[in-house]
């Protein structure tokens, strides 16, 4: 098991936007950490953090690491992260939560986890702060969390780069496409996106997907 304070300083690193955050930011920390937990016990059917996540009105967090990140300095941005007892499964996990999840919103990822049954199942206990038991997880949460994990795979995150334009993710392989300032301009001039896109140049060609 990994220590949950080590992965929330490894997501604040990969999401600096993170860093020296308030309540949304916090929430947003602590969504990806249970996220990444989620998909890793619905791959191997073990706990992948070595604390376990209770119930909050806002969906699951990581006491610890909430505590932490709001009073005891957690919520600095680190200069160097690393996860050398992580498995490679684990390492995969923790990226592709990153890569899915970590541009949602925080209302959208505070819906998303308040439509799991592990939260539903427990939200009547609250305030008393019920601990969350993935060993309770519904066969078809399970299910999609584990599809998710297949989808990506054989994707290399290590080539996959980030550019945040008007509020928008642009992703795009860094093998493949060098993001100059005329790119930019050109998708400036396309107007706002509604959510993230993946972009790549095809016979010269800028495609979004």
């Amino acid at each position: 098991m990994l220590n949950c304070k080590d992965v929330a300083k490894w997501f604040i690193y990969k999401n600096p936007k993170l860093a020296r955050g308030h309540f949304d930011e916090n929430a947003i920390v602590n969504k990806l950490l249970y996220l990444s937990s989620l998909m890793y016990y619905s791959i191997s059917g073990k706990s992948l953090l070595d604390e376990d996540f209770v119930a909050f009105p806002h969906g699951p967090v990581v006491y610890e690491v909430y505590r932490d990140y709001r009073y005891n300095g957690l919520d600095e941005y680190p200069q160097s992260i690393s996860l050398d007892n992580a498995t490679d499964d684990e390492i995969r996990v923790i990226e592709t939560t990153n890569f899915i999840f970590s541009d949602m919103s925080v209302k959208d990822l505070i819906s998303l986890t308040h439509r799991h049954n592990l939260w539903k199942d427990v939200k009547g206990f609250i305030p008393n702060n019920p601990v969350i038991d993935f060993g309770n997880a519904s066969p078809e949460l399970l299910e999609s969390f584990a599809t998710l994990y297949d989808t990506y795979l054989g994707f290399d995150f290590s080539v996959i780069k980030k550019e945040i334009i008007n509020g928008t993710a642009f992703y795009y392989n860094s093998n493949n496409l060098e993001m100059t300032d005329e790119i930019i301009e050109e998708i400036l001039e396309l107007g706002d996106f509604s959510e993230s896109q993946f972009i790549e140049m095809i016979d010269g060609e800028l495609v979004f997907s």
